[in-house]
């Protein structure tokens, strides 16, 4: 191991000296009027990035830990759920909503492109599914789904929607009120600037309504958010149903002081701005970017090296020549494509710039070395 390497995958992301410091404190009681106080403040901080008057709950968990607790808790037991299936992550929300219930239908797409409101509409019609599953921005292929028009369009129809924006809030508009969202979930080591361990969850009032209306509610109990909601009612003193990561908490609490003091509509910028140094200087060293530029996300880029270039040497060039930890493709696009992050932290122009140098670099290198 070593601390030389600056990560650009998609996740876990460099962290702030004084995020670090927040989570070096010593350990808190967990519970009391002390804590208590300390953790509604926290998560109204949570509520304004997410855009909810909701519920949000932090699980201790990673973030497929709270995609689960979202989509189990939505579906019920045996429900029938939607997935649109468009990269990785779109296809372990399938495999989640699979686990919980034999009515999971997929609408699978190709990866190169989101899906279209209008033809979600069609297949909610057909399917006729009560809540569908969505990834914002899929860190497979650096697309993003348009969720804002899908809930428009599945609202019409009467579905829910459950958002997984492990890789997008904080980083791009995802506004859980305004559009109507039954859930959302995150993780704390992407745009929010923390090191991992929490799988912050926000459910709606349109979510609640869905789920205290099932036939057969949720079987788990840790990751079932009416266990949480118990908790957050009923024990004033201790409202969750476990010992929280409180040094998580206190991490991704400083995360949260500094990213309402930048301000959402500069951070969207800044990711933006990162973006475009990145794909501007991808194609001009000859590289493919899988998402065309009308869906491309603002927090990960993936793309096809230039004919003849090996993704997994640049992967490798990089990390051992230039200090640089980016990432390869992930099953179907595994050996073919390298993906780099610009999430948080990682997502200043100047960065991408030092990575952009680095893989011209790399590319010299490769190509003096097959000579």
């Amino acid at each position: 191991m070593t601390d030389d390497i600056t990560l650009h995958i998609p996740g876990p992301i460099p962290v702030e000296p004084d995020v670090l410091a927040a989570m070096a404190q010593q350990v808190r009681q967990h519970y009391g009027g002390d804590w208590v106080g300390y953790y509604q403040a926290f998560t109204e901080r949570l509520r304004r990035i997410f855009a909810t008057g909701g519920a949000v709950y932090p699980l201790p968990a990673s973030g497929s830990g709270g995609v689960e607790a979202m989509m189990s808790t939505l579906i019920g037991n045996g429900g029938r759920v939607g997935v649109i299936a468009n990269g990785f992550f779109g296809d372990r929300v399938l495999q989640i909503a699979r686990a919980h219930s034999a009515q999971a239908e997929a609408l699978e797409l190709p990866w190169n492109r989101p899906a279209d409101p209008g033809e979600v509409r069609t297949w909610l019609r057909r399917t006729r599914v009560s809540v569908l599953g969505v990834v914002h921005s899929d860190t497979s292929t650096g697309v993003i789904n348009p969720v804002a028009e899908i809930a428009a369009a599945a609202r019409e129809e009467g579905v829910a929607v459950a958002v997984d924006a492990v890789s997008s809030l904080a980083g791009m508009p995802v506004e859980t009120d305004a559009w109507g969202l039954a859930a959302v979930s995150t993780a704390s080591q992407k745009c929010l600037e923390a090191p991992p361990g929490l799988a912050p969850v926000a459910v709606t009032a349109a979510g609640w309504e869905l789920i205290d209306r099932q036939p057969e509610p949720a079987r788990g109990w840790y990751l079932n958010l009416r266990t949480w909601r118990e908790y957050e009612h009923a024990w004033p003193h201790h409202p969750y149903p476990v010992t929280l990561a409180t040094n998580n908490i206190f991490a991704l609490d400083r995360a949260l002081e500094r990213i309402l003091a930048e301000g959402l509509e500069a951070r969207f910028a800044r990711h933006r701005a990162a973006q475009q140094v990145l794909r501007r200087g991808l194609e001009r060293l000859g590289f493919t970017v899988l998402a065309d530029a009308r869906w491309a996300s603002p927090t990960i880029t993936v793309a096809y090296p230039p004919s003849g270039t090996s993704p997994d040497q640049i992967v490798q060039g990089l990390r051992s020549r230039h200090g640089i930890a980016i990432a390869g493709g992930l099953t179907q696009l595994a050996g073919k494509v390298i993906r780099v992050g610009h999430l948080g932290t990682q997502a200043y122009p100047e960065k991408m710039q030092r990575v952009v140098d680095a893989l011209e670099a790399c590319l010299k290198e490769l190509s003096a070395a097959r000579a």
